[in-house]
This record gives structure tokens, sequence and C-alpha cells, in this order.
């Protein structure tokens, strides 16, 4: 399956940028991501179109990582 992912920062209009990019594995609440050199935990995950045959799209809301919270057995390099 390919997740086209768009990713929104909370709060993050001039410091964060948002992106979209194309990923093998799908996001999952409480998990962290690499987006460029900032860390993130994924706060939410929606569907924003049905999918269909290997592909999906989603919308995904993070929040940046303080340096004390950083799980690396939760990140995922995106």
């Amino acid at each position: 399956m390919i997740y086209t992912v768009s990713y929104v920062v909370v709060g993050g209009k001039k410091k964060y940028p948002s992106g979209i990019m194309n990923q093998h594995e799908r996001p999952i609440v409480g998990n962290q991501v690499q987006l460029g050199s900032d860390l993130f935990e994924i706060t939410e995950v929606k569907r924003m179109l049905p999918p269909s045959d290997e592909f999906e799209f989603l919308h995904v809301t993070v929040r940046p990582v303080e340096d004390d919270q950083y799980d690396p057995d939760k990140t995922e390099l995106a």
C-alpha cells in the first residue's frame, strides 16, 4: 500500500511548513516522525478519501517533540 500523507503541524504556520509525502507505512497516533531536521509526534490520522487499489490519502496532524520526550523506539523516518 502507498500512503500519500499530508502532514500539518499544530500551531506551526510560521515555524513549520506543511508538507505532503508518499510512504509505505501507515502513520499511527502516538508514533514519532522525522520531518526534515525536526521530530514530531503524530496526534491525529484521518482518511481523506476511501482507499483505492494500493493507494490511500491521509491527513496527519503532528506536534513538535521536546528533546526530553524523544523515544527512539517510536520513531519512523519519513
